[in-house]
């Protein structure tokens, strides 16, 4: 059990806690001369054994599996393991993931998370008032947008309603406000854009807020109410179509309906999953029983929410109500009430990675990292590149002009064809094509069955001569010193090119600048973490550990005992006693419906029926009133049959509701498993031989030193 636990602490652990890193970290031993730490074999230890004491028994127990996971270690390196691609991109896709939860403020996240359960425990009912925005806005766009919505706020505050403003003439853009008057239902957190729901939370009760902006654009918010989070509650639900478009009849038979169905479910005379099958229009449930996902504030129609909550007890049925829908009756099947903060943390940490909240956390990291790494920048050599770049930088993948290279005699024509390409080379666009060419003025290509050329694109990049000939050294911003050139953003601005619309083109390098600042920031960053974070440089060697054992074992152990066919069977013959069968019991057994059948097979059997006549016989009136089974079984397969002696037919032995006896031809005494059949546990056990004479070999190999007082200092 420890060595399994030690080989999934190399490959498993995710845990990123911080380990307490001493100041002085004496060589615990060597192996073939290479020094290991006691931080490391104390780091591993503990987080293998972590409600165990710490004893000497213990602690050489655990060096022993640790000496042979680094011995194995030891001969991946020298076996070049760790050279090799599959390795180092196996060991990079690890460090990736690892690396995430060092790459944003972590403190700064774990008080979002907070924040945002403190706000789970309370539902908002608000109302709000919208002013679009362009995507893109112009600050003349902006302070048009700012009159207007505080203008509609003046309105309000004034004391027109809410909702009139909101639905009148230069009111809400917000579409829904038509029909709900700027009504917004209860919502509790991560359900609103961020700024938001920040500012709803923030408002008091029957209060408007000021203005706030989010992405869509400037809105005023009233809050109608606050109420403690209601949980969430799973349902079944019987649903019969009706709106207020459908005609008098109709509704008149949609509730009929749907009162049967009650009266039905009420009375007994229907469980409520076949009322269900049979009434319900909701053909995505019916067939279910009606059973609807577990649902919360904000995920039903308000009037269904609230039917659904006001039933207070798991089977509770509510009587026939309305939606917009149509009919319903619902029975509470469960509820849950609000989470604690560690049932939820999960999902909050992935909501928020995925909510607004998270680019709070990466502006003040990156903003943490620009005063950490003593960032500066040089606007002025950022702003002249707006003078050697085109705007052909917006047109990515567009074809500029063809060439065509007659084969023979070395000839160029020119033409614009908008034709398309299969594949790009060197920055170039080609693709071998035959055509026929008779004149070779620009302006007039026409095609004769003789001459065949080669098409090839000649595209005039946004790398035109002004940036090939412009000396663009001078550097645009640095970190701890290292500076970044004009020359290294223009080629970040090359790997990110993408076809887009023509902009200014000050704005454009301003954004990507921007970007461009961001992305090394992070990447320098990304750089230092194992020198900044012990307990990362430490995970990372258990996972580059871990990868070179997993490959190096399987080369040597698991795949090799699998594959090594004639060791496998060596192995058998020399150990095939160790892969014993049990006592077993060759036996015909008969499982009868009740005693009276068991009588009338004895009968049977007495007058030599067997077999499918048996069968025939006794399960003419009632199927199934009879089984047979035959074979060779052992008592932990047939505990029935436990201590079964002389041959012949045994008691009634009551099994399962069922009365069986058995027939019993001869008693089978122990005798090895053939290969085939034991073929799992050989193979498991030739596997252990295998690295127990491995790790026999690697100790003769490499020289191990220990020092005992180190090892015993650990407490």
């Amino acid at each position: 059990m420890m060595k399994r636990m030690l080989t999934g602490a190399a490959l498993c652990t995710l845990a990123l806690g911080a380990m307490a890193q001493p100041a002085a970290d004496p060589t615990l031993m060597t192996v073939d001369g290479r020094p290991v730490s006691r931080s490391e074999f104390e780091a591993i230890y503990k987080k293998n054994n972590k409600d165990a004491a710490v004893t000497k028994e213990a602690l050489d127990e655990y060096l022993d599996l640790f000496i042979n996971y680094k011995l194995k270690v030891r001969a991946a390196e020298e076996a070049g393991l760790d050279t090799v691609s599959k390795f180092k991109s196996e060991l990079e896709g690890y460090r990736r993931q690892l690396a995430r939860p060092y790459l944003i403020d972590r403190s700064l996240n774990d008080n979002l998370m907070q924040e945002a359960y403190q706000r789970l425990g309370q539902e908002v009912r608000a109302s709000h008032i919208l002013v679009q925005l362009p995507s893109d806005p112009t600050p003349e766009d902006t302070l048009a947008a700012w009159k207007k919505i505080m203008a509609l706020r003046a309105r309000v505050v004034g004391g027109e309603d809410f909702a009139k403003v909101a639905t009148g003439k230069g009111g809400s853009d917000d579409p829904s406000a038509a029909k709900n008057g700027g009504d917004l239902g209860y919502f509790t957190a991560l359900q609103m854009v961020y700024p938001f729901e920040t500012v709803a939370y923030a408002t008091p009760v029957g209060q408007v807020s000021q203005p706030v902006r989010t992405r869509f654009g400037y809105h005023i918010i009233k809050v109608v109410d606050k109420r403690p989070a209601r949980g969430e509650i799973k349902v079944a639900h019987i649903m019969i179509r009706s709106t207020d478009q459908d005609a008098p009849e109709k509704k008149a038979a949609a509730e009929k309906k749907v009162q049967e169905a009650y009266s039905r479910v009420k009375s007994g005379e229907l469980s409520f999953a076949d009322a269900a099958l049979k009434y319900s229009d909701d053909e995505a449930t019916n067939a279910k029983g009606g059973e609807l996902p577990m649902f919360g504030t904000g995920k039903m129609i308000e009037s269904f929410e609230d039917k659904a909550f006001g039933l207070q007890n798991d089977g509770d049925v509510s009587v026939p109500f309305q939606t917009p829908y149509g009919w319903h009756i619902v029975k509470r099947l469960e509820y849950k009430g609000p989470p604690t903060f560690d049932e939820v943390k999960g999902e909050l940490k992935s909501k928020i990675a995925r909510d607004s909240r998270a680019e709070i956390t990466r502006k003040k990291f990156l903003a943490d990292l620009r005063t950490e790494y003593h960032y500066k920048d040089f606007p002025k050599d950022v702003k002249a590149l707006a003078k050697v770049v085109d705007t052909t930088i917006f047109q990515k993948g567009t074809i500029l002009s063809d060439t065509l290279l007659r084969k023979d005699a070395q000839e160029t024509v020119v033409m614009h064809s908008g034709l398309k390409y299969d594949r790009e080379i060197n920055g170039t666009i080609e693709k071998g094509k035959s055509v026929n060419v008779r004149s070779r003025k620009h302006d007039d290509i026409k095609l004769l069955p003789t001459d065949t050329v080669v098409v090839r694109d000649v595209q005039q990049g946004w790398r035109n001569d002004k940036v090939k000939n412009a000396k663009l050294t001078k550097p645009v911003f640095s970190i701890d010193g290292k500076t970044y050139t004009q020359m290294d953003f223009l080629d970040y601005l090359e790997a990110k090119q993408r076809k887009e619309a023509r902009q200014p083109m000050d704005k454009y390098l301003d954004e990507r600048f921007r970007s461009f600042v961001d992305d090394q920031l992070l990447a320098y960053e990304d750089g230092r973490l194992e020198q900044k974070y012990p307990e990362f440089k430490m995970l990372m060697k258990e996972y580059r550990d871990g990868i070179l054992l997993f490959e190096l074992t399987d080369q040597k152990v698991w795949s090799k005992a699998v594959k090594d066919t004639v060791g496998l069977e060596t192995y058998y013959q020399a150990h095939k006693y160790d892969f014993m069968y049990p006592v077993r019991y060759d036996v015909d057994i008969y499982t009868c419906a009740n005693a009276d059948v068991s009588k009338q097979v004895r009968g049977l059997l007495k007058k030599s029926k067997k077999g499918k006549e048996l069968l025939d016989a006794v399960n003419k009136t009632k199927p199934d009133a009879l089984t047979i089974e035959s074979g060779v079984f052992s008592k932990e397969e047939k505990p029935f049959l436990k201590d079964l002696g002389l041959p012949g037919l045994t008691a009634d032995m009551p099994v399962d509701g069922k009365v069986v006896f058995a027939d019993l031809k001869r008693v089978v005494q122990p005798e090895p498993k053939p290969l085939g059949e034991a073929r799992g546990l050989v193979t498991a056990a030739y596997q252990d031989q295998l690295e127990k004479d491995w790790i026999k070999e690697l100790r003769a190999k490499y020289p191990v030193k220990v020092e005992q007082d180190v090892l015993y200092s650990i407490h």
